[in-house]
């Protein structure tokens, strides 16, 4: 219980960059959520990220648990330049609708089930991240690099 409030205190304060969060601190509180029969989750993270990194890790997370009703494998690569996160289903699945959010404005206020997907675009550009995202039949790519 005490990983999944951390996971969303991460998703959902307000951080300064250059705040570290150590790598297995990330993923423990993840894991914690995601480690279900539903998903398979790896990590590839090179050592401490960025606190603004992790809080789109989680957020992102989010997300792909909305696209992926059935349950996939989740790959998550950080370093200090990137992000990406790569979901891939045994079936196809369709784009969620709230991936529109990441390339148009924010209209009508979200549901909190989807409130992440109206966070993402907010969070990169007040730090100055590109976002670019990619979805396939069984595969959906959310990649964030320092603009």
């Amino acid at each position: 219980m005490r990983e999944r409030i951390e996971f969303f205190r991460v998703a959902f304060g307000t951080y300064q960059t250059d705040q570290m969060m150590d790598a297995p601190k990330v993923q423990s509180t993840a894991d914690a959520i995601y480690t279900t029969p539903r998903f398979d989750l790896h990590w590839h993270l090179e050592s401490a990220i960025d606190r603004t990194w992790a809080q789109l890790i989680n957020m992102r997370l989010m997300c792909v648990e909305r696209q992926l009703t059935l349950g996939g494998t989740i790959d998550v690569v950080a370093d200090s330049d990137n992000i990406k996160i790569t979901a891939t289903s045994e079936r196809p699945t369709v784009a969620h609708p709230g991936w529109e959010r990441l390339s148009s404005e924010p209209g009508v206020l979200p549901a909190p089930a989807v409130v992440q997907f109206h966070r993402i675009p907010n969070i990169a550009g007040a730090y100055g991240f590109a976002v670019e995202f990619n979805h396939r039949e069984t595969l959906t790519i959310l990649f964030f690099r320092r603009g």
